[in-house]
């Protein structure tokens, strides 16, 4: 069925094309002349296109200039990640240089641990008395 139905196309196809050129003599005009102009145009450029351009060639050329674009674009996202990132610790270099205001309040844990090591210092030097020595037994 399938074959059958292409045949036919084909053959109405064909029979169309005579009707076409048929008329068009007869008319001494061409049928949609500035679309078939325009299309011939585009139709001899393509050959020209295939005939003289080595794709291999162009391919390879492509494939450089996208690579290098893309290493380009990695390069120049990368720096901006690394600014960002300076800017961010500059002003964290700035915050913790400024002088803030130191917290005077006292401590209670520190007071009693202070204190608790001076009584204790007191009570060793109470228990053992230093002894002075001269400068002769030093000789």
């Amino acid at each position: 069925m399938a074959q059958l139905f292409f045949i036919l196309s084909a053959l109405i196809l064909l029979g169309g094309f005579f009707a076409l050129t048929i008329y068009e003599e007869r008319r001494g005009t061409r049928f949609l002349a500035a679309y078939r102009a325009r299309l011939d145009h585009d139709v001899e450029r393509v050959e020209f296109i295939l005939a003289h351009v080595d794709f291999k060639a162009f391919l390879i050329e492509e494939v450089r200039r996208v690579a290098a674009r893309v290493g380009h674009d990695i390069a120049h996202l990368s720096l901006l990640v690394v600014r960002g990132a300076e800017r961010l610790l500059t002003r964290t270099v700035r915050y913790l240089r400024t002088h803030h205001a130191v917290d005077a309040t006292p401590r209670e844990t520190a007071r009693g641990y202070v204190k608790t090591l001076s009584d204790f210092k007191d009570r060793l030097k109470a228990t053992r008395p230093v002894r002075e020595a001269s400068l002769e037994e030093l000789r």
